[in-house]
């Protein structure tokens, strides 16, 4: 490839001042908090819209050079799933694409482009009365689109109605260079023209009986760059009551968070062992392993609320249905042994925090993170802590109505220590493996343990998956090597 055609035909597309190949921005880009290994980048290209990325796109196909798309410049990336893997790669920075372009509350939606990130939008949302569905406590600079792409768990179970949510359509330019819009939002007409006719682009499926959004869900940037989404969104309740219930038994827990879900009765809910629920209230190490040893071990939070004249009535009648469970279930939680105000818990659930709140402990970590059914929990955590001596995080989210859920172990380590970090990477893959070969569904494999992942799939499944990267990316100009897309 001749460079300096290349960088002209660049110049042209989003102008000098958008490019770079400063050799610290390049090293940048290189490297990640993972364990893998990336290339060094051509440059970096910031397009200002997707007319822009198009042209890049099919470029690379003209060119034969490799696009990396990241929504923003966290430095905080730690899956390895941005890193060049190739040479002859350049990062496609959408950070500059940061546009919120809708906002409905009357259809309870909002379109946001790529670099959109949770604290530019959580605080104007708040200004309209309506909240955004987050995961846990998202990291500021995160951008909201890349976290719904990665079906990241929200904490609000009862308003996850599919695997999808809260992504609703988009706009895609795929790896051939054609732009595409998925859902309602693919026509007819124009989105200013749907709009103007009362249309929010809220139903995800389609165009006709493809739903191509479900294909780039989960892809990691390897079949197309999305440049705008639009998102569920909810009320902000007037009302909210906080519930913190302790135990040492994980099965008393799960118990009661599966009443609970079943009949709708609750918000938020998140399930925490000490050391995670640490790491959320508290901001150094040794603040949170204070909170560690007056912790009991599991801890189940759960908010209820109410909005609109009848608010505290709802909360009233929640609570007269929750004490009938917990007694029905003969259930005894004792009360933390240190005061934690429902103000805390609400910040850590309703607000990004500054710097990713799982590198409080002890500067690093990786996770591992899988989906299962209610009643295997127990199993993977017996598993885990006999094949793992050192103390471990846990977060324990229900999705999907409480049908399935997301399960992770958050390996807490200093980062400095050489012989730490080759533990830490051995036990990830050992691991990983027990928990697959035990039923565990890896479904967003990352990194060091994608490889392994797929080597539990069937022949037939990476196939297919191949024909499907060789339809929407026939030249694998997008983020070559992720998933089992390595040739």
């Amino acid at each position: 490839m001749n460079n300096d055609n290349f960088l002209q035909n660049l110049t042209k597309i989003c102008g000098s001042q958008n490019i770079s190949q400063d050799p610290k921005d390049l090293k940048d880009y290189s490297k990640d908090l993972s364990f893998l290994k990336g290339k060094s980048p051509l440059c970096i290209v910031w397009p200002s819209k997707s007319q822009d990325v198009t042209k890049i796109v099919k470029l690379a196909n003209n060119l034969k050079f490799f696009v990396i798309p990241v929504s923003s410049d966290s430095k905080f990336k730690h899956h390895g799933d941005s890193l060049p893997k190739k040479d002859n790669c350049i990062i496609l920075n959408l950070s500059r694409m940061n546009k919120v372009l809708s906002i409905d509350r009357k259809n309870r939606v909002v379109m946001v482009e790529p670099g959109v990130t949770f604290d530019q939008l959580v605080p104007i949302l708040k200004k309209k009365g309506l909240r955004l569905l987050l995961p846990l406590n998202p990291t500021a600079s995160r951008s909201v689109l890349s976290t719904a792409l990665e079906r990241e768990p929200i904490t609000i179970p009862k308003y996850h109605w599919d695997s999808s949510d809260p992504l609703l359509c988009t706009e895609i330019v795929f790896g051939t260079g054609d732009l595409f819009r998925t859902g309602t939002a693919a026509g007819p007409g124009t989105i200013k023209q749907q709009q103007k006719m009362g249309q929010a682009q809220v139903n995800p499926m389609g165009p006709t009986q493809f739903s191509p959004f479900r294909v780039i869900q989960g892809a990691q940037g390897s079949l197309g760059v999305v440049t705008w989404v639009t998102l569920k969104l909810e009320l902000l309740p007037s009302t909210q009551k906080v519930y913190h219930f302790q135990s040492d038994n994980i099965q008393d827990i799960l118990d009661l968070q599966y009443e609970l879900l079943k009949y709708r009765l609750c918000d938020e809910l998140v399930i925490l062992n000490n050391i995670n629920l640490a790491c959320l209230l508290k901001q150094n190490q040794q603040e949170i392993s204070e909170l560690v040893r007056t912790l009991e071990k599991w801890n189940l939070i759960y908010i209820i609320s109410g909005r609109g004249p009848l608010a505290k009535d709802r909360i009233s009648y929640l609570e007269g249905d929750i004490d009938e469970i917990i007694a029905e279930l003969g259930l005894n939680f004792s009360e933390p042994n240190v005061e934690i105000s429902d103000k805390e818990i609400l910040h850590f659930l309703n607000e990004p925090c500054g710097k990713p709140w799982r590198m409080r402990l002890k500067g690093a970590y990786q996770d591992i993170l899988f989906l299962t059914s209610f009643e295997k929990i127990p199993k993977f955590i017996s598993l885990m802590e006999a094949n793992y001596e050192k103390e471990f995080g846990v977060y324990i989210q229900p999705i999907n109505q409480g049908t399935s859920y997301h399960v992770e172990f958050d390996l807490h380590y200093e980062p400095e220590n050489d012989n730490v970090v080759k533990t830490i990477k051995e036990k990830i893959l050992d691991i990983g493996n027990r928990l697959m070969d035990s039923g565990a569904f890896f479904s967003r494999p990352y990194g060091i343990w994608a490889k392994d992942v797929f080597s539990h799939h069937s022949a037939e499944t990476i196939d297919a998956l191949k024909k499907v990267k060789k339809i929407f990316d026939p030249n694998n100009v997008l983020n070559p090597g992720v998933l089992c897309f390595d040739d």
